[in-house]
Parts: C-alpha cells; sequence; structure tokens
C-alpha cells in the first residue's frame, strides 16, 4: 500500500518541555520476566542462605545487597553510584524486595566486609549454579579453558600491581584467572590475583578444585601456552585427564630444532602439516605427546628478520600442542586447539555488558566479590537465553565447541528489558502496563509461554 507523503510527516516544531513527577512507570519493564526466572531458581534466597552464618553487619542484610548489585548489573548500571539513577523506579524496588534502596556507601561498606572464607561462599555458589544448568542440559564431557585476562584499575586499590597490562602499559591492575564452560559459555570459576603474577599462577589448585567440581563429568583442558609447565602437566597425566596445551618454543628449545631440522611432513590438507613426538619434555615423567604443526602462508614475506626462539621462517609458521594422547586425528586436534579464542568472546561480553572490568572500591576482597557478581550476573543471563528459547542451537562443528549461539546482552537489553511501563490496577490486580507492538508482544509472549513450561518442569 502506498501512502501520501504529506500523511506520512509530522509536523512538530516545538521542543518538548521536560518534567519530572511522581508515577508509576518503570524504565525496565522487561525486568518482571527475569524475576520470574529468578524466583523459579530462588536466587534471592539462596544468596540470603549462602551468608547466613559469616555475621555481616548493618542495615541491610547482605543478601539483599548483593542480589540488588546483581540486577543493577543486568540493567547496566555499572558503578555503584549509578543506584542513584534507578532507585525510585518502582519495578526495580519491586524485585530487589526493598522499601528503601541503600545508598552506594552502604553498598561498598558491606561489600568491604567480605572475608576470603565468605569469598569463597560466593564463589561456591557460582560453580553450583553453572553445573545445576550443565547438568540440566545433559551434557556429559565437558571442555574447560583456563586463561587469565588483564583488568586496569585506577588510583591505588590494595593488592593492585604493575604487571603484564599491553592495553595500558605501566597501570596498575589485577589479572583474575577464568574457567571457562566451552560447550555453554559459562564461567565455571574466577580466581581474583594481583596484576604482578604470572598467567599461569594458581592454576594447579584451580584444576584440583575444578577436578572436585566437575567428578561427574569427563573433562578435557584447553589453554594457551603460558600454562605448559611440568606441575600442570604431570597433575593432569596422573590424574587421567584429557588436555591439549600449547606449547612454548622459546621454553622448549628441542622443539625449535625439531621443526627445523625436519624434512618429512604428513599431511592435513594444502595448507597445514604435522608430525608426532613422544615424551619429548624431560621434566615430565609420564607419558606424554607433542604435535608440531606448520601452516604454509598464502604469500611469503621476504625478506624475513628470523627470531632467536621461533622457528617461523616467512614461508611457514609453526605451533606445538602437548596432549595425554596420540589417538587424535591431526585435523580434529588443530580444530580443538583454535576452537579456545571462544572464550575470549566470553571474556569480552563479560567485561563489556557486565561491569566485569570495573573496580568499584579500593579494597581487594570488596573488588573480588564484585567480580563473583558479575560472573555471576553473566551467568545467569546465559542460563535464561537457554531457557527462553533466545538462543539458537549451532549445528555440529569442531572448532566451534559451543552447542548454543545466544545473543549479546546489549542486544537482549534492547529488545526486552529497557521497555517503558506503567503499573496500574486492572479489575483489582496489579498488572504492567506496556506501549502496543506486535514483535514485542510476540517475544513477551515467547517468552512467559517458555517460562512457564519451565515451572510444570521444575515442579514435577
Amino acid at each position: 500500500m502506498r501512502y501520501k507523503k504529506s500523511t506520512l510527516i509530522a509536523r512538530r516544531n516545538k521542543i518538548l518541555p521536560v518534567s519530572f513527577v511522581r508515577q508509576d512507570m518503570t524504565t525496565y519493564s522487561g525486568l518482571t520476566l527475569v524475576d520470574h526466572y529468578f524466583r523459579l531458581y530462588q536466587i534471592h534466597n539462596r544468596i540470603k542462605k549462602t551468608f547466613k552464618s559469616y555475621g555481616f553487619k548493618g542495615d541491610y542484610n547482605i543478601g539483599d545487597i548483593l542480589f540488588l548489585v546483581l540486577i543493577m548489573v543486568l540493567l547496566g548500571a555499572e558503578r555503584l553510584q549509578h543506584i542513584e539513577f534507578i532507585q525510585n523506579d518502582p519495578l526495580f524496588k519491586r524485585v530487589v524486595g526493598l522499601t528503601r534502596i541503600p545508598h552506594r556507601t552502604k553498598l561498598s561498606t558491606a561489600m568491604k566486609q567480605f572475608t576470603s572464607d565468605s569469598l569463597k561462599a560466593l564463589s561456591e555458589l557460582n560453580s553450583a549454579l553453572v553445573i545445576e544448568k550443565l547438568t540440566e542440559l545433559g551434557l556429559h564431557e565437558i571442555t574447560v579453558d583456563l586463561d587469565g585476562t588483564v583488568i586496569s584499575t585506577k588510583g591505588n586499590p590494595s593488592w593492585a600491581f604493575k604487571g603484564y597490562n599491553p592495553i595500558k602499559r605501566g597501570a596498575k591492575s589485577y589479572f583474575p584467572l577464568t574457567t571457562h564452560i566451552a560447550q555453554t559459555g559459562h564461567f565455571l570459576s574466577i580466581v581474583n590475583r594481583p596484576g604482578n603474577v604470572h598467567d599461569s599462577s594458581r592454576a594447579l589448585s584451580v584444576i584440583r578444585s575444578i577436578k572436585s567440581q566437575l567428578s561427574d563429568f569427563i573433562i578435557r583442558f584447553r589453554a594457551d601456552s603460558a600454562f605448559c609447565s611440568p606441575d600442570v602437566i604431570s597433575y593432569l597425566l596422573r590424574s587421567r585427564i584429557g588436555f591439549a596445551i600449547k606449547a612454548p618454543f622459546w621454553k622448549l628449545l628441542n622443539l625449535k630444532s625439531a621443526a627445523e631440522n625436519r624434512r618429512r611432513w604428513l599431511k592435513i590438507n594444502e595448507q597445514w602439516g604435522y608430525f608426532w613426538m613422544k615424551n619429548p619434555i624431560e621434566t615430565i615423567d609420564h607419558d606424554h605427546y607433542v604435535i608440531i604443526l606448520r601452516k604454509k602462508l598464502r604469500s611469503s614475506k621476504k625478506p624475513y628478520q628470523l627470531k632467536l626462539f621461533s622457528p617461523n621462517n616467512g614461508i611457514y609458521e609453526y605451533s606445538a600442542v602437548v596432549t595425554d594422547t596420540k589417538q587424535w586425528n591431526p585435523m580434529e586436534l588443530l580444530q580443538f586447539v583454535s576452537g579456545r579464542s571462544a572464550q575470549e568472546n566470553s571474556i569480552s561480553e563479560l567485561k563489556s555488558s557486565f561491569a566485569f572490568d570495573h573496580v568499584p572500591t579500593n579494597h581487594y576482597q570488596a573488588n573480588s566479590a564484585y567480580m563473583q557478581i558479575s560472573q555471576m550476573a553473566y551467568n545467569l543471563a546465559t542460563s535464561m537465553q537457554y531457557d527462553m528459547g533466545l538462543a539458537k542451537k549451532r549445528s555440529e562443528n569442531k572448532k566451534k565447541t559451543r552447542i548454543f549461539s545466544p545473543m549479546e546482552w546489549k542486544t537482549i537489553r534492547f529488545l526486552l528489558i529497557n521497555r517503558a511501563g506503567r503499573i496500574s490496577w486492572e479489575k483489582g490486580v496489579k498488572v504492567l502496563q506496556m506501549t502496543k507492538n506486535k514483535k514485542t508482544e510476540q517475544l513477551y509472549e515467547k517468552i512467559s509461554n517458555a517460562l512457564y513450561d519451565l515451572k510444570l518442569k521444575k515442579a514435577a
């Protein structure tokens, strides 16, 4: 149907003046669906129950404080002072279950009471939520990615030191170690560390903890060359845990010599070649295997500056992977190791949409607790997409280990969360009224039906 141009143009020349009045209007109508989901899993009650015996002081229960910060992160309020911009929203107050929203100073004061024990309890709750979801999805084999990420800081927060920081050189930072579940995108654990430690610091204790937590699953570890240490590899071999870890040529010079002197290479395809080595790392007592890979560059680089500790020569690029078995198909092993890049995407989403890179206080334990809340928000947002039917199932792919393709949270915020609405009465019942929009109505109906099915499933 065609329309007259004169009927399409709204001639409004006046700029509308702004007036602030008290009324039951909300900016976050989609929060009611999040509230429904959280009630099904009793998130608020579980947080309060976790810290019942830790002796936190203050007017507000620490469980209420943490749940409030969790909702803030999901809404996009990254800083504690942003509470002042949403404290009068009626739906926000209804969801957090408080008649009076605490000041930001009360939030930071409460979080500064965290100790190592209470922080461990919060981390264990995070892990428990993830393991429950893995069990619900019916997964049996889990791929775990280990990697560190830099969180730059300002000022002088405790235990923030100068260390590896490629973006802001010389800035003080934290260097948390993340444990990523490749199949679902969840973070099983995040351990905060000072910025001046090595990437593999505390990795062995984290691996031991993961082995205990995921005892009902078959585990495979995947990591970059920073985690190629004799202690880590020996433990994995003793525990009979499958792994594929990149090996550094600069540390293992015998691998560099083997790659340079090799004449006969087995073929994967036109671009990739390989050969196997058995027990090349002398400091490891158990049997292990290393696959040396070379990739032919599409256009050779001439002249090429040779590097002292790398066999790369401008015609081929070389890499090495340590693994527990030689039964791998070389192409599948190559794709498996390459799939580790998915963790970088998850870390990027964690930082950009869930305030993981924000440092709210100058207190180490408080900042670590804030990281745990950020991790919980990310994990719950990921689980919500699975249960609400918003994540599409991927076709089977050896390189892409993730079985679902979720949307970015900023897209969910636009489509679902940040919708204006009015709380009013209809036939003696409080309801949330929203502007008529066909697409929004279809989306809300789809999610409501999914949540109803989930309720029946949990009640069965």
